[in-house]
């Protein structure tokens, strides 16, 4: 890790899921924040946009065709004792638990619960 202090902009990168429709051109301008699940919608890193990569942050909400991002002014802690803010610079994409090997991002089918509908196997045409 480098000896490089990241400063906290201020700002956080907010989505509204609904209006996303999976275009992905925010992952390729802001690759260090936003990464893509396997249906291409965007996975936010936790934390500020850290000051450097604001510019970038801002292109990508600007570059958003269905206007699904948004930059939100984080209102700073007052006192003294609270810690710092995170910064999702400091966040390394091979960590995260979703991604590892054998671990899929959603909770295993029940084994009681009845197979999905889709057409019937057994069935002949």
């Amino acid at each position: 890790m480098s000896g490089r202090r990241v400063v906290d902009s201020g700002y956080r990168i907010e989505i509204d899921r609904i209006a996303c429709d999976a275009y992905g051109a925010c992952a390729e301008l802001l690759p260090e924040g936003i990464d893509l699940d396997e249906w291409g919608y965007p996975i936010l890193a936790p934390g500020n946009v850290p000051a450097h990569l604001l510019d970038l942050a801002k292109r990508a909400v600007d570059g958003c065709p269905v206007l699904a991002l948004r930059l939100v002014k984080v209102a700073r802690a007052r006192e003294a004792d609270t810690p710092p803010p995170t910064v999702f610079a400091a966040r390394r994409p091979e960590t995260r638990l979703d991604r590892m090997e054998g671990m899929p991002p959603w909770p295993p089918r029940p084994a009681n619960r009845p197979p999905k509908r889709g057409p019937d196997p057994t069935r002949r045409r």
